[in-house]
Order: C-alpha cells, then sequence, then structure tokens
C-alpha cells in the first residue's frame, strides 16, 4: 500500500505544469541570454487592408434625402440598427474577387488593399463632381476573428472595433487552458500579399504594446498544446489519478486482511 502510494505521488508530481510557464506578462529581463524581440508599435489603427471577400457598409449622408437613397442600401431605419453578424452583409458591399465593389453611378470602384478611410476619401472624390456638402461613412461588417487550439471556447468572434489586444481575444474565448503553450501563440493574418504568421509569447511583459500585442479582422489565433497533452491527459488528471490509485489500494488491502 505505502509503494502505491508512492507511485501516485511521482504520478502527480510528474504530470504537473510549472507555474512560470502558466504566468502572463513575466519580466524576463534578469534571464540569461534574453533579448527583447518586440518593438513599441508606432501605429495602431487603420493598418486593416480591406481584401476580396470582406463586405463594406457604406452610406452617403447629404442634406437630401431622395440623394442618399440613390446610393445607400436598405432604409434608414435598417442601416441604423446594423449589428455584426450576416444581417450587416444585406445592407453591404461586396468586394468581388477582382477586388472592386459595385457602387450605385459610379461603376466599379477599387478598393481592395486600402484602409475604410482611404476608399471614404476615394468615394468623397468621385461623388464630389456631381454633389456638394455630403459625408461617407465606411465600416467593414464582417470584422471577425478565430481562434483554435488549447482555449476553452474556441471559435469564430465578432470584433466590436477594427483591433483588439491579444489578451482582449484570448479572454473572449474562455482563456488558455492549462495545457495551452502561452509561449508559442501563433497568429495567421491574411495580407494582400499572402499570410503571414507571426509567433508571440504571452508570458514576456514586452509584448505589451507592441505590434504583435494587437490583432485585426480575419486574423486567426492557434494555441498549441504542450507535449503532455497527447498522452491523453486532462486538468484534473492529478487528482483523479490519486484518488483512484488510493481507491485500487484500500481494496486490494481489503482483500489481504
Amino acid at each position: 500500500m505505502k509503494k502505491l502510494l508512492i507511485f501516485a505521488v511521482l504520478v502527480a508530481m510528474a504530470s504537473c505544469i510549472p507555474q512560470k510557464k502558466l504566468i502572463y506578462m513575466q519580466d524576463k529581463t534578469a534571464e540569461k541570454d534574453y533579448t527583447n524581440p518586440y518593438q513599441r508599435a508606432e501605429q495602431i489603427t487603420e493598418l486593416y487592408k480591406v481584401q476580396a471577400g470582406d463586405y463594406l457598409y457604406i452610406k452617403v449622408n447629404s442634406t437630401r434625402e431622395e440623394i442618399d437613397k440613390l446610393y445607400n442600401l436598405g432604409s434608414n431605419q435598417q442601416t441604423m440598427q446594423l449589428g455584426s453578424g450576416v444581417s450587416a452583409k444585406y445592407y453591404s458591399y461586396l468586394v468581388k474577387d477582382n477586388g472592386a465593389i459595385d457602387f450605385p453611378y459610379l461603376g466599379e470602384v477599387l478598393v481592395a488593399g486600402k484602409t475604410t478611410t482611404e476608399i471614404k476619401h476615394e468615394i468623397h472624390a468621385r461623388l464630389s463632381r456631381s454633389m456638394d456638402s455630403f459625408s461617407i461613412q465606411v465600416v467593414l461588417t464582417n470584422a471577425s476573428f478565430t481562434v483554435l487550439g488549447e482555449v476553452r471556447q474556441p471559435g469564430q468572434y465578432q470584433m466590436s472595433r477594427d483591433q483588439l489586444t491579444l489578451f482582449e481575444a484570448i479572454s473572449i474565448a474562455g482563456d488558455i487552458t492549462s495545457f495551452g503553450k502561452r509561449n508559442q501563440i501563433r497568429i495567421v493574418r491574411p495580407t494582400p500579399q499572402g499570410s503571414i504568421t507571426q509567433i508571440v509569447d504571452m508570458t514576456d511583459k514586452n509584448i505589451i504594446d507592441s505590434q504583435r500585442y494587437f490583432i485585426y479582422p480575419n486574423d486567426l489565433i492557434y494555441v498549441e498544446p504542450m507535449a503532455i497533452k497527447q498522452y491523453g491527459i486532462g486538468e484534473t488528471f492529478s487528482f483523479s489519478m490519486i484518488s483512484w490509485l488510493i481507491s485500487i489500494g484500500l481494496f486490494i488491502n481489503t482483500l489481504n486482511k
């Protein structure tokens, strides 16, 4: 029975995960051979470039309602109620494979590779040739991000703004499980030139306010599992294993009496 208890303790210790691997934003500057891989972000907003497959809500506001109706999709009440999700797409312009949208009376307008502000300025300039005293609103209505891997609630989530911090995104997905590699978070980001992959260490406090601290629309966040996960070990493994071994030991001990 004593040997069984010793074995149970050894199994529990082997399955434990060092606390250092679970703590976010640690000060690693004193560690041997450490060099800060992050640089402070010089720009945060207006970085996402519209791509094929995106949806843009574009609204023209002028002093003449009949003019507005020529350009705006849906009624004023419908556009005011635009939120996130599929419904917003019905009142938005689809960016086609050639990177353009079909805008009333202007025909095709190339928008791929541009920010929403750049698109707003271009449409405003083209409409200024035939009208005055108006404003343009351009919003990306399919802004979302996806989280996969060792998080408690993997899935696709809508974004409340055009950029979030990585910590905000992970918290929305229910946080990383005990078996997720917090120091090797992969962010796959689509760009007009093709997708790029970044590796981020969330246990390093220097990530804060760096360029890799933020995520943008259509980003994919993948949290890789630790090697111990391949053995089918769950977060309650140690306690369950010890309880099971003790129960078996007590049962065998009773039979031997």
